[in-house]
């Protein structure tokens, strides 16, 4: 990530129309439902509660701070980060597809942040809460703007528990080797087509986390990503673990925490130019030249039991993380959030009627120790 001590973008103020829903849109989000219906009910055959259609697996379950920067420029102390103040909040490291797959495919990794204590108006159905919820991938461009490609893959996912164990693998690492090719294509880089299969699962502490979609941030819009800053953690950036072990993913997560201290930062990019940087088309990398990410505050994980079969009850059963789950100051935007939205109300509706109960949102961490 580019940074710099100048603050010299003119960002766009945000204007509704900069929003484009297309005409099929309705069409698409009734076979995105059934589709993420029928994952649901897959991922709970194999699990005693309702499970998420994607991102089930858990890997860390974390508690941390969150410190906002004092003195940032105007256009970047928006909406949570307006004011220097520290929060806390919950890190949940995952990964795709939702059925509880061996470590071993190669799927996208995934942070989900859950903020508490965040005053401001809030958007609809979350105003009875005070958190703010962030999701990131670690991948700059979301794998399609086209919201059929993404039915389809899901409609892959969805399939595959069906057949055989090797088979559902082989489609966990397609679907990831997909997302290497779009990026290959965009940049010209050829070579990368014939490594698509050979590469190494790295520490998921290692990775810098993107939020493919765009948020709205205060006035303006944005990305915003999490990246890594302590010496510790920069070490294990494309440092290769053991998938063969039994939870690889999770155990080099739990050894880290033993008694090591983790540091990110969280870095905001405004949005400058509509054509570079389009708002509905996530598969665009929005380029750094143009608007360099920038720092807003400091992420601090101490050590603890990175995860512990009561954390996941607490958090991979009794939370959601959705990013319309918040502050109206950074409402997602783009067709794929709009998409998701749907996804996150049906998921709470299921898991809801299926545990004959209803998930959570915490007013402070102590329940999650």
């Amino acid at each position: 990530m580019q940074q710099t001590d100048q603050f010299v973008v003119s960002p766009l103020s945000y204007q509704p129309d900069y929003e484009v829903v297309a005409t099929t849109e309705r069409t698409r989000q009734q076979h995105l439902q059934q589709t993420l219906h029928k994952l649901s009910e897959i991922s709970s055959q194999a699990a005693t509660h309702a499970a998420r259609s994607v991102h089930l697996k858990s890997h860390g379950l974390l508690t941390a701070e969150m410190q906002i920067y004092d003195q940032l420029p105007p256009a970047y102390a928006q909406g949570l980060f307006a004011r220097p103040q520290t929060l806390p909040l919950i890190m949940r490291f995952s990964t795709v597809p939702g059925d509880i797959l061996h470590d071993k495919p190669g799927t996208p990794r995934s942070l989900a942040l859950k903020v508490v204590g965040v005053e401001g108006e809030r958007l609809p159905g979350s105003e009875d809460a005070i958190t703010q919820n962030f999701l990131f991938v670690n991948g700059a461009s979301f794998l399609s703007s086209s919201v059929q490609v993404f039915l389809n893959n899901l409609k892959h996912l969805a399939c595959s528990p069906n057949t055989s164990t090797e088979f559902r693998h082989f489609l966990a690492q397609l679907f990831r080797s997909t997302a290497h090719l779009v990026e290959s294509l965009k940049y010209g880089q050829q070579s990368q087509l014939n490594h698509l299969y050979q590469s190494q699962e790295t520490n998921l502490l290692g990775e810098t986390y993107i939020s493919q979609d765009p948020i709205m941030y205060g006035d303006y819009m944005a990305k915003i990503a999490v990246v890594p800053i302590a010496p510790d953690l920069i070490a294990l950036s494309n440092k290769p673990i053991d998938l063969f072990a039994s939870d690889g993913l999770r155990k080099s997560i739990v050894d880290f925490f033993i008694k090591r201290t983790a540091v990110w930062e969280l870095r905001v990019q405004l949005c400058t130019d509509l054509q570079t940087m389009p708002i509905e088309d996530a598969t665009i990398i929005w380029p750094e030249e143009r608007s360099p990410y920038i720092p807003v505050a400091r992420i601090t994980a101490k050590p603890q039991i990175a995860w512990s079969p009561y954390r996941s009850h607490v958090v991979d059963e009794g939370m959601l993380f959705s990013p319309w789950h918040g502050l109206a100051a950074h409402r997602p935007l783009g067709s794929v959030t709009r998409l998701r939205k749907m996804s996150y109300e049906m998921a709470k509706n299921m898991r809801a009627s299926n545990d004959h109960g209803h998930t959570c949102e915490p007013t402070h961490l102590d329940d999650v120790c």
